[in-house]
């Protein structure tokens, strides 16, 4: 659908990921985007800015979320790569002990990049400048959204700047600030209640920046995760740009006191307490060049926005949606997903009026990821929140898949497809996979 040129506005709230993709996806259809964000403008690539406490720790893009920057992005992949993005072969490379096994690795076709947050956030950032349409302004805080007379439609925003308050008016406000996000009190405040799911995870993650004396020749990246429901402490050891290595041990129900890894020593400590000693051997003859960065999830939330009937000219999406357990490394490939899908809203739709299907189908994009991640974190009993329909059965199934994934290549291949949001669950549920699962068939 061919919109008419110069005469629609939209405002983005939130500068982090989720807010310039949907940007970048939506630019050929307004006038002009203004992203707002409320945090200083960086000083420089390399620094994380305060609303992103998470940018410290390790970002590897799953296939989908690669894709779909490489569509938002051509050149995205080569481009990466020449800045210093570890390109490797997401089976080969990654050894993953996971459910007290290791994934049967093995040469593939898939590709998996490797980098830090900042050097992947800088790049887009590069990109969204080369847009004409689309503006930047930090140092600047959302603090209402403005309706028209009849409280039916939002117009605008309300804003403080510099200690002033001030309007700013546009045809589409997109949320994606986060989970502190205003807008399910201020719609609350309006008298439409937003039901919202939340899980108690106490989840830590600790992570130190290292370089080694000797690079690892028999992986790239390292998992080590905890088997449920007796260990709580895992680990992530990736390379990464510059001759780095990256370093997050993730804790659920408090397992980790930030207090006792805050030097080095504390930290290597750690490391020596995960399921496996590798993480802990690999670092023997390597020097930390970080401080210890600490990040915490006490629950993840999902608010249910597209159960309510939103003012027209108001959409959600990103974490204002749905803060996800970050150890499964879906939250940024569930943004790009997400942008993608409004960029094709918007190529035929309306750019005026209710987006209510819109925010369905971005509800649809995350509720498997929200079940899978749900079947994992209730494997812990202290774990609180509302468990989903039949979670014990398809715990029980998903643990064989897990299982049968360090000796069957075919569901391995499979179970990875799902993993990276590019293939739906479904697959896992294919006859001879059931047959096999059943059988526990090697392969």
């Amino acid at each position: 659908m061919k919109h008419e040129e110069g005469m629609y506005q939209a405002i983005i709230i939130g500068g982090g990921m989720a807010g310039k993709l949907i940007a970048a996806a939506i630019s050929p259809y307004f006038n002009s985007i203004e992203i707002l964000e409320k945090d200083p403008m960086p000083e420089n690539t390399s620094t994380v800015r305060p609303g992103i406490t998470q940018a410290h720790h390790i970002h590897a893009l799953l296939h989908a979320g690669e894709q779909a920057l490489e569509k938002l992005f051509p050149g995205f992949q080569h481009d990466m790569v020449k800045r210093g993005s570890i390109k490797i072969d997401s089976l080969k490379d990654l050894a993953w002990f996971h459910h007290g096994v290791w994934k049967l690795r093995h040469t593939s076709k898939d590709t998996t990049l490797l980098q830090t947050r900042p050097l992947l956030e800088s790049y887009i950032a590069e990109r969204i400048h080369q847009i004409p349409n689309i503006t930047y302004t930090y140092g600047i805080k959302v603090k209402s959204y403005l309706l028209t007379a009849d409280q039916t439609k939002v117009r605008g925003v309300e804003v403080l700047q510099e200690g002033k308050t001030k309007s700013i008016k546009g045809d589409l406000v997109i949320d994606t600030s986060g989970a502190a996000s205003f807008t399910k009190a201020w719609l609350e405040n309006q008298g439409r209640t937003v039901p919202e799911e939340k899980v108690e995870i106490g989840l830590c993650y600790a992570t130190r920046r290292f370089r080694l004396s000797e690079t690892p020749n028999d992986f790239k990246i390292k998992i080590i995760y905890p088997e449920p429901p007796n260990q709580t402490l895992g680990g992530t050891m990736s390379m990464v740009e510059n001759n780095q290595f990256i370093v997050t041990l993730n804790g659920y129900l408090n397992t980790i006191d930030p207090s006792s890894v805050k030097d080095a020593k504390g930290f290597m400590e750690l490391t020596h307490k995960l399921p496996l000693p590798d993480i802990y051997h690999a670092l023997q003859k390597s020097t930390s060049n970080s401080e210890t960065a600490i990040y915490q999830v006490p629950h993840i939330k999902w608010r249910h926005f597209e159960k309510v009937d939103l003012p027209a000219g108001l959409l959600v999406a990103g974490d204002s949606i749905c803060r996800i357990d970050p150890v499964f490394g879906q939250g940024m490939s569930i943004a790009a997903l997400e942008a993608l899908t409004i960029r094709d809203y918007f190529a035929s739709k309306s750019i005026t009026g209710q987006f209510k299907s819109l925010q369905r189908k971005l509800a649809k994009i995350i509720a498997p990821v929200w079940l899978m991640v749900l079947s994992e974190d209730f494997r812990y009993d202290e774990v609180r929140g509302k468990k989903p329909f039949g979670l014990k059965g398809l715990q029980w199934y998903v643990k064989r898949i897990f299982l049968l994934s360090s000796k069957n290549k075919r569901i391995y291949k499979d179970l990875v497809k799902v993993m990276n949001l590019v293939s739906p669950a479904a697959i896992l549920f294919k006859p001879n996979t059931l047959l096999d699962v059943l059988k526990g068939k090697k392969m």
